[in-house]
């Protein structure tokens, strides 16, 4: 098997985990991708199905994942409303090329661009996005997230002043330049997405257009086990798990070779596992205080499905169930018991705030969902973490 060097695969490293290299931020990796453009763009194309864009001044991956992920979202941003004032920003930015402009003609885009009613009808009685008054402060804190987003993303800079100022008083300016990213920052798709109104009617053109790419099982595998923390068996068909059992290997020879990873398969799941993490990428668990409490709250799980008194059972499916209830008395649990050795953070939180927190990692990190009835869904690849007692 050819040794790939250490450049390569921090290129395929860095392109995987990264929503695109700009080379003004990081010029030596951005030439080293140009370098290897070749061998970058089959490696992608062989093994995802993803292109590959290599621009003056970007490079990127057009990769997306499987299934909607919610890990996939923003995490700064705080409701539904971020999102829609992030796109009227890069609508503005369209076509700015290198501009520079100023925040307050940001403010006039957004009011034009937003949306006035579900179905674009506008009338007298339609309200109009304000930026003043107490409705008006929540919107200025949503278009400073959306435009810390835009800044964070490399698709503008600020010369002048600061954009929090805008959150404390609406006639607070500043002064901003495109970089003239933003029109290679959406990926194309072949089909008009205003006309589809759910995420399923998305979801299945967006498989019609794989199907037509030559997308194959094996692509699809790849795209679960390198983009997504694990992968089960109910998310996938038969078919396509019984190939990850049986042809499994071979994805573990190539993780062994470019990720320096091994593929563990078990009966109802499958995930990369890494016994140096070092640098790479991000892991779970990780050197910090929320992956501490969520071991510390695997651990706990444990202990309680082995004490037969215990109300909690384990599933046939390796799944267990737990309550609103159970997650509070956990909570309170791990508070009497281990806070002592929490952070300055962790210690200040209430049991509420402490579930959040749990709840969150628990989502990010795919060890759990919620079902139907709004209790939580453990999966059994949890029961693999566990904090070693102290001697």
């Amino acid at each position: 098997m050819k040794k790939l060097s250490q450049e390569s695969l921090d290129c395929i490293h860095q392109l995987l985990d990264n929503f695109w290299i700009v080379r003004k931020e990081n010029p030596d990796l951005f030439y080293e991708i140009k370098q290897n453009e070749g061998f970058l763009r089959d490696y992608f194309k062989d093994y995802f199905r993803f292109k590959l864009v290599v621009g003056a001044n970007f490079a990127k991956v057009e990769k997306f994942q499987v299934t909607p992920q919610p890990s996939a979202g923003i995490s700064d941003f705080k409701e539904v409303k971020d999102y829609v004032i992030f796109y009227c920003v890069l609508a503005f930015l369209d076509g700015k090329a290198s501009k520079q402009f100023a925040l307050s003609d940001v403010c006039q885009a957004v009011v034009s661009y937003y949306p006035r009613s579900s179905k674009g009808i506008v009338s007298e009685h339609t309200p109009v996005l304000t930026w003043k008054g107490n409705e008006g402060y929540k919107n200025r804190l949503s278009l400073v997230r959306a435009l810390k987003e835009a800044a964070r993303r490399c698709l503008i800079e600020v010369m002048d002043k600061n954009i929090e100022d805008f959150q404390d008083r609406e006639t607070n300016d500043a002064l901003l330049r495109s970089t003239g990213l933003v029109k290679y920052f959406m990926r194309n798709i072949s089909f008009n997405i205003e006309e589809k109104l759910t995420l399923n009617d998305i979801v299945s053109l967006q498989e019609t257009q794989e199907r037509e790419l030559g997308v194959e099982r094996k692509h699809l595998l790849y795209r679960k086990l390198f983009l997504e923390p694990a992968l089960y068996r109910h998310e996938v068909s038969a078919e396509d798990f019984d190939y990850l059992r049986q042809y499994g290997r071979y994805l573990n020879e190539h993780a062994e070779k470019y990720y320096d990873m091994n593929v563990d398969v078990y009966g109802s799941s499958a995930f990369l596992v890494k016994e140096n993490v070092g640098t790479f990428r991000r892991f779970f668990p990780a050197s910090n205080a929320e992956s501490n409490l969520l071991v510390q709250f695997a651990t706990l799980l444990r202990l309680k499905i082995i004490d037969d008194n215990d109300s909690l059972v384990e599933q046939k499916d390796g799944t267990v169930i737990l309550t609103n209830i159970d997650l509070d008395i956990m909570c309170r649990q791990l508070i009497d018991e281990h806070s002592h050795g929490w952070t300055t953070g962790l210690k200040s939180m209430s049991v509420a705030e402490v579930k959040n927190v749990i709840k969150n990692m628990l989502f990010e990190w795919k060890l759990a969902e919620t079902t139907q009835e709004g209790d939580l869904k453990l999966y059994d690849v949890i029961g693999r973490f566990f904090e070693k007692p102290k001697k």
